[in-house]
């Protein structure tokens, strides 16, 4: 999860993770309803019913194109929504897309980077420098 503002060294940091590791990596990336039934059976959540969050959930998945274009064509998200110990989670079922908020960033970090690796990444995500970089970061 990138928390702070992007430098030069972080940017050579991820191409060269990127070129180092790219050429070997498969796509790996699990289904929403996979990383919803991971995460309801590693994390000790509460329901969380709020038709606020999951329009927010919507809304981050929506205006981000690279979430936006895990959706079928035509298919809206399908947000379930918990909170584990003050952090809310929403996880959309149909493109494995999920957002977390906490008032403690710190306490989501964890939560947040167990899902990435878990989800894994597909074809168009291998593209990207920053989301194999993140996922050579913390799977070694």
């Amino acid at each position: 999860m990138l928390t702070t503002e992007v430098t030069p060294e972080m940017i050579a940091e991820w191409k060269q993770l990127f070129e180092s590791h790219h050429a070997d990596m498969r796509p790996n990336r699990k289904t929403g309803s996979e990383v919803d039934t991971y995460f309801k059976k590693k994390y000790p959540y509460q329901l969380f019913d709020s038709e606020e969050f999951c329009k927010v959930v919507e809304a981050n998945i929506m205006e981000n194109t690279h979430s936006r274009e895990k959706l079928p064509n035509g298919v809206l998200p399908n947000i379930r929504s918990y909170c584990v110990d003050g952090i809310l989670v929403g996880i959309d079922l149909t493109s494995g897309e999920f957002h977390i908020e906490s008032e403690d960033i710190g306490k989501a970090i964890p939560i947040y980077n167990d899902l990435f690796v878990y989800r894994g990444l597909d074809d168009e995500d291998l593209k990207n420098i920053f989301l194999v970089a993140e996922y050579i970061k913390l799977t070694e």
